[in-house]
């Protein structure tokens, strides 16, 4: 049993709660809220953690979509525009594969750990990280490993099911309670239709979480909605008259009474399609600058009653895997907010709303929930600015734990 206390917990709970000098009991789960010296009286025998005097502790942040296959990239890909990033990952993917090996896969792991984060959602697309996920699940990171599918040739339909269901088999043999295997269907543009439903049957059938990529793109998004644009004119080198697979909203319906994770959707205006039970909206902003033309309306998003949750995307197409990161770049590019309360919200979205939408006990400080947090060390502030110096000048933390167990970084 362990004590522990900070000049503000930032509980991340729906009001955002914040509590100037205060402590809680916890072992794997957080057992007690309380005056520091109360609680040590109350429990003489437990060990007392001391923090600095301007210590912040928060829940660990979830980051539920990154790309670790990517690990390699820092100028070899190209920005800018969708289809453009897109011609590069086709030309390049082989070789910067190569370069991601499993130390560099688990490095970059780590340093997400030491920003903070103690839950990942990684996307993959090969397999080449798994054995990277795996050591960083036994050592104290939550992995929640989505398989991806994708494929558009009706004539390697079959081949692209035994390719996939080896991967995902494999990742089914070690499931634990910090490596927890999912789906993911790559998208709307490059996943045909048989090898969608072959997968979210999969997902139903073992109750399992789901990850896609929707209307990230102007590209996409005409290419969806009108059938025109750059991707027809690309598509035109490979398949005569090349048609969507689906409309969007038709693509949506696929997902119906499945636990998803719709990425980007950028431009998406129907949020009414997406069903606020099962669906959610991984809002990635650096990555949306880089290559979407366009910036995700956040609060009409939010305004919908959705769950609207942060996530980097991976190096692919960003410079950082820090939620930190992720959030300064929210505070940019989210003009007209207030922001003192888009910091609060961002908080949120980095934790309590991730951990809904990936159905785990964590995301807030409360009693029952996992001891998964962290702690910061900040200079002087007042309470009220804690939330948004806290992300303009945090960096790395100081303590961390996950099931109330330290992680040594």
């Amino acid at each position: 049993m362990y004590i522990i206390g900070a000049k503000y917990l930032f509980l991340c709970d729906e009001n955002f709660t914040i509590l100037e000098n205060q402590a809680f009991v916890f072992e794997d789960k957080i057992l007690e809220f309380g005056e520091l010296e109360h609680l040590l009286k109350k429990y003489p025998k437990a060990q007392w953690i001391k923090t600095d005097q301007n210590s912040i502790i928060l829940p660990a942040f979830i980051n539920p979509h990154t790309h670790l296959e990517f690990s390699a990239n820092s100028t070899t890909l190209h920005f800018g525009e969708f289809l453009t990033w897109l011609k590069s990952v086709i030309k390049s993917r082989s070789f910067l594969s190569a370069k991601a090996k499993e130390e560099l896969i688990f490095e970059n792991i780590r340093k997400m750990q030491k920003s903070g984060v103690g839950t990942i959602g990684e996307i993959s697309s090969f397999g080449s990280d798994f054995n990277a996920c795996l050591k960083a699940s036994e050592k104290g990171i939550r992995v929640v490993y989505f398989n991806e599918i994708l494929g558009t040739n009706e004539d390697q339909i079959e081949e692209k099911k035994v390719e996939f269901l080896k991967r995902f088999e494999n990742s089914l043999k070690h499931k634990s309670e910090f490596f927890i295997p999912a789906i993911s269907v790559h998208s709307a543009y490059s996943t045909h239709p048989k090898l969608a439903h072959f997968a979210l049957d999969l997902a139903r059938k073992y109750d399992l979480l789901v990850s896609t990529h929707f209307l990230e793109s102007r590209a996409e998004n005409n290419w969806l909605r009108k059938a025109q644009g750059g991707f027809k004119k690309w598509l035109e080198n490979f398949i005569a008259n090349p048609k969507p697979f689906y409309a969007p909203k038709d693509y949506v319906k696929l997902f119906e009474n499945v636990k998803t994770l719709f990425t980007h959707c950028v431009y998406l205006k129907e949020y009414e399609w997406l069903d606020k039970t099962y669906h959610s909206i991984t809002h990635c902003a650096f990555s949306n600058r880089l290559l979407s033309q366009k910036r995700f309306d956040l609060k009409k998003a939010l305004k919908s009653g959705l769950n609207v949750h942060l996530g980097t995307d991976g190096l692919s197409s960003n410079i950082s895997l820090s939620l930190l990161d992720e959030m300064r770049a929210n505070l940019l590019i989210h003009q007209g907010e207030d922001l003192l309360k888009l910091a609060s919200k961002l908080l949120q979205m980095a934790t309590l709303y991730p951990s809904k939408a990936l159905n785990l006990n964590a995301g807030e400080l409360k009693i029952g929930k996992n001891a998964d947090f962290s702690v910061f060390n900040l200079g002087e502030c007042e309470k009220k600015q804690a939330p948004l110096q806290f992300i303009l000048n945090a960096k790395e933390v100081e303590k961390f734990f996950i099931k109330g167990r330290e992680c040594n970084l």
